[in-house]
């Protein structure tokens, strides 16, 4: 499987099936993983290494996006951004919405590249 990060420390095993990530969130030494069906646990990397190791695989890398220091998140799970309201929007599997606090330069930066990115996806009309 190509979408899914394998990570061993202290005599185990952690099995990330980044196509059912919701987002990371950074937790100093740690790194929060939730998943769209409510699943939360935790890893003992910091985010920088998860970044390190996403940043290798090339399929997952052009949907999983480093948001400052806290975030990396699963661009097809967003609905909105609000620079105004400072947050992103993301769906669960549940249906319901996940909100996230990011500032609003890196709120800029998002939609820069969600607009680049979905460029030949769908029209963005501003």
């Amino acid at each position: 499987m190509n979408d899914v990060l394998c990570l061993g420390a202290y005599d185990e095993l952690y099995r990330i099936d980044l196509s059912q990530l919701l987002y990371f969130q950074a937790d100093d030494h740690y790194t929060n993983v939730y998943y769209g069906n409510g699943t939360r646990f935790v890893i003992p990397f910091g985010l920088a290494r998860v970044e390190d190791l996403i940043m290798q695989m090339p399929e997952v890398s052009q949907y999983l996006l480093r948001l400052g220091r806290k975030y990396i998140v699963n661009s097809n799970r967003i609905f909105r951004v609000s620079t105004v309201k400072e947050q992103i929007f993301l769906f669960d599997d549940q249906g319901k919405n996940i909100q996230l606090h990011v500032s609003k330069p890196v709120l800029r930066y998002l939609i820069d590249t969600l607009k680049e990115f979905h460029e030949k996806k769908c029209t963005v009309h501003d």
